[in-house]
């Protein structure tokens, strides 16, 4: 075997490698698209609409069954008519559902470049530091999207609906520190990607 032949092989396992980590980050990010645009789909073809609702007051959380009563506490998954409601909540609800599914596909798409340097071992590369920085801002804006037109969607929705007083947007506060711990784990990464460029350059140079 040349040492040309021994060289060729790594690059090909390296890359095989990292087509390998870019399907199971595709499928993971396609699956819940799917799910998520068939579940807006199918409620908009029934007339009706899910959203979060965070339910404070047994007053309107009180459930009869024919054996007990129970109550709805926390975050809950609502279902409401889309007759019921406004036009303007309507819309506003469903630009929150829309702005996280293209916020997951931008994510994605922002995050392969890192996938594929990191999988063919070179991940201090420009444009690894350059996609973390565009995950970090898809990331940002879509959230903060979301957080601004659910808030006013589901509080429009549960002032139709007369149970304003009960409940409160389908917002957490776990939520948001979940966004902020994505965008600041990628921050932390496009840093030390940043500080083993500069490193790898003055590496070079010495050589």
């Amino acid at each position: 075997m040349s040492p040309n032949t021994g060289r060729n092989e790594h690059p090909e396992k390296r890359k095989a490698f990292g087509a390998g980590y870019e399907l199971w980050v595709g499928l993971a990010i396609g699956f819940y698209v799917v799910f998520a645009v068939t579940e807006l789909i199918t409620d908009l073809v029934h007339s009706e609409i899910r959203l979060p609702l965070q339910f404070e007051s047994d007053a309107v959380s009180t459930l009869d069954f024919p054996e007990a009563t129970a109550a709805l506490s926390g975050l809950t998954q609502f279902t409401v008519s889309t007759g019921d409601i406004a036009a303007g909540a309507l819309v506003l609800v469903i630009i929150a559902k829309i702005a996280v599914i293209l916020t997951f596909l931008g994510a994605a798409i922002a995050i392969v470049p890192v996938i594929r340097a990191i999988a063919a071992g070179t991940p201090f590369t420009t444009r690894s530091i350059k996609a973390l920085s565009a995950l970090e801002w898809i990331v940002t804006i879509g959230f903060v999207l979301y957080f601004a037109t659910m808030v006013l969607g589901s509080n429009w929705v549960s002032a139709e609906i007369g149970i304003a007083n009960g409940v409160g947007p389908g917002v957490t506060t776990m939520q948001a520190f979940l966004v902020l711990g994505v965008v600041g784990g990628a921050e932390l990464l496009r840093r030390c990607f940043r500080s083993g460029r500069v490193a790898q350059e003055e590496l070079e140079g010495l050589v």
